[in-house]
């Protein structure tokens, strides 16, 4: 069954051509990754499908009356929008452990994200758009949501560039690319090895077509010479009878009888079973070069302390960092991880001890990209005194994927995915000795972040990131920061192996989930007990006892 379609759906902005007559089926109770290069109009899909944009051409249509929707959007500054007042809210807030007294507007980005999500989700619509959802969040949040999507009944169109997410929630992958959209039947994982096979296919037939143009086309230049030499003896004059005059005038006007059906035939073989070669994919290319190493060691932490607005983040940290290591920073949302990259910075104040080698450049990229001018354009901000110098900053930004004009725009014209490129254009110019990178992947579209990923492997400096993208995480990292039990330590792990080692501990944490659901239990308990049944807020609350109910049977 449908919930809805798209029905030869155009959509233009001036004279750029965002979609051009996609149609495609929306299945009822399906989780659908929309996946496609950054600008490549996914966003632009789900307001159609939300309806705060109408299409140029065709039609959205779905069946029967429209259903509920929940527009989930990348980002919002602010909490107008948000509904706290639902049930099933607190009941997702304490799932994800925010806080009951959390502010919004004072919390940190995994927080937000964690706050924004409960509200939408507790509004239990037929058709759920989520922009992103999984930027920020901690992986045990992550895999929170993961359950929740595929628990639930309703239809969900979910934005996403985490890999590990559209592999463990997807039932179809629309690809959107070069303006035209893709149905593939399956994960990523099964999406990206389908459309790999099909590129394949379609370059080995493409190959096979044009050879057979090549052949046909020397038969008919072929052909052409010998017309033309029977023309020229046709036309001679004297030495010849008139006899051979005309031989070579009949010969002359077969062979162009023949060129004219080799050509038709050719044409019209084409017409039917044209083969057109395989689009390029969109992608970017990385480049970032390290200085050199200043020495065996590049930090060192010594009993460091940090407290945060009188909490203690964490205490009793010793570790040191040597030349070269890759190491990433794993922890929950709120546990210090951004904290700490602004301690190395000399951004924060802290106890103990912190030593840096001398001489070292650090390139720090922050979550959302905003720590430069936005007023600047591009041309300003990366500046150099001669054309050569001009000339290759501007193929690095080529490779990054900007185009000519966005080289004269505002900074805060860009997208976030946008400025996480120019930041790391910046690391390219710089050749940094070290690189702090706070969810680096976070607004990279698929091919950026694979592009990323290959080129911080041969990046011969010291790497440092904070990541909930796991695919990266185990791609990238030789090392982990724990931060746990008030503390961060160091081990030499890389994250599968820490992975493995900590499933030895979940009979544990099996147990701390039944005590955590049995205290919700009592909590709603109580609340159900104060209301009657006509209360407004008592089949809401109903409903939520009866999943904590069903949940705790399952654990036990």
């Amino acid at each position: 069954m449908l919930i809805g379609t798209l029905n030869q759906v155009s959509v233009a902005h001036g004279e750029t051509v965002i979609f051009d007559g996609v149609s495609a089926d929306i299945p009822e109770g399906a989780c659908i990754a929309i996946v496609g290069a950054n600008g490549a109009g996914k966003t632009t899909l789900l307001s159609l499908l939300a309806g705060e944009r109408v299409p140029t051409s065709g039609s959205v249509n779905w069946n029967g009356k429209p259903p509920s929707i929940t527009y989930f959007r990348q980002e919002q500054e602010d909490e107008g929008t948000i509904d706290w007042e639902r049930a099933e809210t607190h009941t997702y807030r304490r799932k994800w452990k925010v806080p009951e007294r959390a502010e919004y507007s004072s919390a940190s980005g995994g927080e937000r994200m964690k706050m924004r999500l409960s509200s939408a989700l507790a509004e239990k619509s037929r058709l759920n758009l989520l922009d992103e959802p999984t930027n920020h969040l901690d992986s045990d949040s992550l895999e929170e949501l993961i359950r929740i999507i595929n628990e639930d009944v309703g239809t969900y169109l979910i934005v996403s560039h985490d890999r590990h997410f559209i592999d463990r929630t997807a039932d179809f992958v629309f690809e959107i690319e070069h303006g035209k959209l893709t149905v593939y039947k399956g994960n990523y994982t099964q999406y990206r090895n389908l459309k790999d096979a099909n590129r394949e296919v379609q370059l080995k037939h493409y190959g096979q077509q044009q050879r057979k143009i090549e052949q046909v086309e020397e038969q008919i230049a072929e052909l052409e010479n010998w017309s033309a030499k029977a023309h020229a003896e046709s036309t001679k004059k004297g030495g010849r009878m008139m006899g051979a005059k005309e031989y070579f005038r009949m010969k002359a006007k077969k062979r162009d009888v023949q060129i004219r059906s080799k050509h038709k035939r050719l044409e019209g073989e084409l017409e039917k079973d044209r083969i057109e070669k395989p689009k390029d994919e969109i992608g970017v290319s990385f480049d970032v070069k390290g200085g050199k190493k200043k020495g065996k060691r590049v930090m060192e932490l010594k009993d460091v302390r940090k407290l945060f607005s009188g909490h203690e983040l964490f205490a009793d940290v010793s570790f040191t960092v040597q030349a070269g290591e890759r190491i990433g920073l794993i922890g929950p949302n709120g546990a210090g991880k951004s904290t700490l990259f602004r301690m190395i910075l000399g951004e924060e104040n802290y106890k103990g001890n912190l030593w840096k080698t001398n001489g070292m450049t650090i390139g720090y990229l922050s979550q959302t990209a905003t720590d430069f001018p936005k007023d600047m354009t591009m041309a300003n901000y990366f500046h150099v005194d001669t054309f050569r110098e001009q000339g290759v900053i501007r193929t690095h930004l080529t490779n990054l994927g900007f185009s000519k004009q966005q080289w004269d725009l505002p900074l805060s014209d860009l997208s976030v995915g946008e400025r996480v490129k120019v930041k790391l254009m910046q690391f390219i110019v710089e050749e940094t000795d070290v690189l702090l990178l706070d969810e680096p992947t976070n607004h990279l579209d698929l091919p950026s972040r694979e592009e990323l990923e290959k080129t911080l492997e041969t990046f011969p400096g010291t790497l440092l990131f904070a990541s909930h993208d796991r695919y990266f995480t185990e791609r990238m990292a030789d090392g982990l920061l724990l931060f746990e039990q008030g503390t961060v330590r160091k081990i030499p792990l890389t994250y599968a192996e820490w992975q493995e080692r900590s499933a030895i501990v979940q009979p544990e944490k099996t147990a701390d989930e039944r005590l955590r659901l049995e205290t919700e239990l009592q909590a709603v308990l109580g609340q159900l007990s104060m209301m009657k049944q006509g209360d407004k807020r008592y089949a809401d609350l109903d409903k939520v006892f009866n999943e904590l109910s069903r949940r705790l049977r399952a654990l036990k």
